[in-house]
């Protein structure tokens, strides 16, 4: 509900009365809005679930689409769960001819998002003792996950020349390759949008494919996720697949490299749902999303069987793709970081100010996104259960538990 130490929520109440604590506190306080940083996490989808029901409206952050220098905020949820359109005919007539301003770049991003995803690992476990019935949703224990993202920066350092380096070798090498980008393992992203659950899932489906049916002369290259916490040797696992399909000397892994240049330098780009995907079509490159994700559209991603792509990949429709992009921007992009620490301000101070823009569209009955509610609607809501509670037993449930 909120963090910090003053003016904050503890919401350190038993697994089971989590929706009836939340359920409380938008009756207690006349809650009017719900925001959290992802929407499929098990206690963040059901808080927005919660919200929803009782007429609270709800909002989602997450990082930007158009990264690095935008963050996303959508009322309905992200990626897949977006109220973006899918149909490519809902774009046709969005105004690109004027250009939307220029916005200053919000600087180095990575180095912080490995610290704050750190930082964020180690509060949940030295935090066990003060919220006893939270359980963290990844399959892999966080304190793995903690000196993984530790080791891998400090090798980063050192080790960062020579895997770009490679990089450029491979993008030297005359024969033609297509580029496969993996994502961060235990993603929600991939758990919540894809049937491929974990990386050594994609490699397999990937690998198997262009053994069986991409032409002889093309090779595959796999690119690491920045934000690999190394808890598995991916390349030790990527190349044991490839010689199990006898295409070992076809496969490279990448650890580094300018990932833009590599997309360019491609005949195509295969992902699961990565934001790296929607880099590349605004390239011009072909993309074939084995995932579900906002921009995969008839127009922009490639429909054809992964089998097919190999042989002839479609190239994004440009038109489509500029006039997607201006459409997302304006309905859910902000310009900021949530990493930058020199950016946090005034990220902060431009999503309250696009929230408080948004609500007085919904007010008015218009100009809002799909899926945004209506303030017009909300103070006739059904609040709660709360006000249908004559003799009090779920708020007794909760006494002690409303801080």
């Amino acid at each position: 509900m909120s963090w910090g130490l003053t003016d904050a929520l503890w919401p350190r109440v038993p697994r089971p009365l989590w929706r009836s604590w939340l359920e409380w506190q938008f009756f207690e306080r006349s809650i009017t809005d719900v925001v959290v940083f992802g929407d499929t996490m098990t206690f963040s989808a059901e808080a927005l679930a919660v919200a929803r029901q009782n007429g609270v409206g709800t909002w989602v952050l997450e990082n930007g689409y158009n990264r690095p220098d935008w963050v996303t905020l959508e009322p309905t949820g992200v990626n897949a769960y977006s109220c973006m359109p899918r149909d490519p005919g809902a774009y046709r007539d969005v105004d690109i001819s004027v250009h939307p301003p220029e916005v200053p770049h919000v600087g180095l991003i990575t180095p912080f998002h490995t610290l704050n995803i750190t930082s964020y690992f180690t509060g949940v476990v030295l935090g066990t003792p003060l919220f006893p019935t939270y359980r963290y949703p990844y399959a892999v224990p966080l304190w793995p996950q903690i000196f993984g993202h530790i080791r891998r920066y400090c090798a980063s350092l050192i080790r960062q020349p020579a895997w770009d380096r490679l990089a450029l070798d491979v993008i030297a090498d005359p024969r033609p390759f297509f580029l496969a980008c993996l994502q961060r393992e235990g993603d929600s992203q991939l758990l919540e949008h894809s049937e491929l659950k974990t990386n050594t899932a994609f490699m397999t489906r990937v690998i198997a494919s262009f053994a069986q049916t991409a032409p002889a002369e093309f090779r595959l290259v796999f690119k690491n996720h920045p934000l690999d916490p190394g808890v598995e040797n991916l390349e030790a696992r990527c190349m044991a697949i490839a010689r199990k399909h006898r295409i070992a000397d076809r496969v490279s892994f990448l650890e580094g490299g300018v990932f833009a240049h590599l997309a360019r330098a491609s005949k195509g780009l295969v992902a699961i749902n990565s934001t790296a995907a929607y880099a590349a079509l605004g390239f011009g490159v072909p993309v074939k999303l084995l995932g579900r994700a906002v921009f995969d559209i008839e127009g922009l991603t490639d429909p054809k069987p992964l089998e097919e792509f190999w042989s002839s990949p479609s190239a994004p429709d440009d038109d489509l793709f500029t006039r997607f992009r201006r459409r997302l921007s304006l309905r859910t992009q902000v310009h900021g970081s949530f990493h930058n620490p020199r950016n946090l301000n005034g990220t902060a101070k431009r999503l309250v100010e696009r929230l408080i823009a948004l609500d007085r569209e919904a007010a008015r009955g218009k100009g809002a996104p799909a899926g945004l509610p209506s303030r017009a609607n909300e103070r006739g809501r059904n609040v709660t259960s709360f006000a249908n509670d004559p003799d009090g037993s779920v708020a007794n449930d909760l006494s002690g538990f409303r801080r």
